[in-house]
């Protein structure tokens, strides 16, 4: 059977190339666009769609029988009425964990070794020694979400390990399980509270759910280690951002770096850009701003829309009464 197959992400020349001639094979008729126009037409008679549309424009998506996400959330998309009755929803988990975990490390390492500071003596024409500094290394490292993120930062991390000053990995996820080999530990969510209190360092990285939303509200983050590191790459909705504003949290930590927030875009001149001690990135640790990012979702998109047309099981199927990825 022929279908006719809707792709909004950007990929390459090279990569619908590829796409195309899957099609040609299966018969379908496949449309790559970015103009929201033309998505919201042909989304009327889309039978697959390959991107995160908008979740207004899918109430048009009357045909849909599969959705492949370009994000490893899916948050938007498992509240009940937005895919029609037995549209089968994908995510892009999986693609992520190089380019996430490359930015936790990064800037881990810039908080620690006190970077901002430097670069703001410079701006201002500054030469001083701002003091002592602190290494992953002999730390205790909190993983919050052993997906592929976790896991892939677990590994990044651990490079930083000395013979005398071992790192500890310690992941917290909803049911503890076996413990993956990249961690020393792993325990489950109800375990969170007790294990921040006793991290250095403590990076989330955890998709939107109702279970999620708000799991460090000001009592928990209260409750981490006074000094401690905090990194969220997750999803905004995880921290209850309004806390950070309370002099009492922010002063808590040594460093925290947020890449995700519960309002995006973040207001201009919003409170949370002037925290002392928050840095900032605007939600582009997960983009397509890294080649490799675009080729594992390129990847698996294809081996799921082989799957569409029963070669193979799918990757990362969403559950819909969950939100995460199976």
């Amino acid at each position: 059977m022929a279908y006719k197959i809707l792709v909004t992400v950007p990929f390459t020349e090279e990569q619908k190339a590829v796409f195309r001639e899957a099609a040609v094979g299966f018969q379908d008729e496949i449309i790559f666009t970015h103009a929201p126009k033309e998505i919201e037409e042909q989304m009327k008679s889309a039978d697959a769609v390959i991107g995160n549309v908008s979740t207004d424009v899918l109430s048009r998506a009357t045909k849909l029988k599969w959705l492949q996400l370009n994000s490893s959330g899916a948050d938007k998309y498992v509240k009940p009425g937005i895919l029609p009755e037995g549209a089968l929803l994908t995510s892009a988990t999986g693609s992520y964990g190089t380019a996430l975990s490359e930015y936790m490390v990064c800037m881990l390492l810039v908080m620690m070794k006190k970077i901002p500071l430097y670069m703001n003596n410079q701006k201002e024409g500054r030469w001083k020694d701002e003091g002592s500094v602190t290494t992953p290394a002999g730390k205790r490292i909190l993983i919050v979400g052993t997906g592929d993120i976790g896991l892939s930062f677990a590994r990044r991390i651990r490079a930083f390990a000395l013979p005398d000053a071992p790192i500890t990995l310690v992941g917290v996820r909803r049911r503890a399980g076996v413990c993956p080999e990249e961690l020393d530990e792993i325990h489950p969510i109800s375990a969170l509270k007790g294990e921040a209190a006793r991290a250095d360092v403590i990076a989330v990285s955890l998709p939107g759910t109702e279970e999620t939303y708000h799991l460090f509200d000001k009592n928990m983050l209260l409750a981490c280690k006074k000094g401690s590191f905090l990194i969220n790459v997750g999803r905004g909705s995880v921290i209850e951002n309004d806390a950070l504003k309370d002099p009492e949290v922010y002063t808590h930590f040594s460093g925290m770096y947020f890449d995700v927030f519960e309002k995006e875009p973040l207001p201009d001149n919003d409170l949370l850009y002037h925290i002392p001690g928050l840095y900032v990135t605007p939600h582009i640790c997960g983009d397509f701003h890294l080649d490799l990012t675009l080729q594992n979702i390129a990847d698996i998109a294809l081996h799921n829309y082989k799957a569409f047309h029963g070669e193979g099981e799918y990757r990362s199927v969403i559950d819909m009464s969950t939100g995460y990825a199976g």
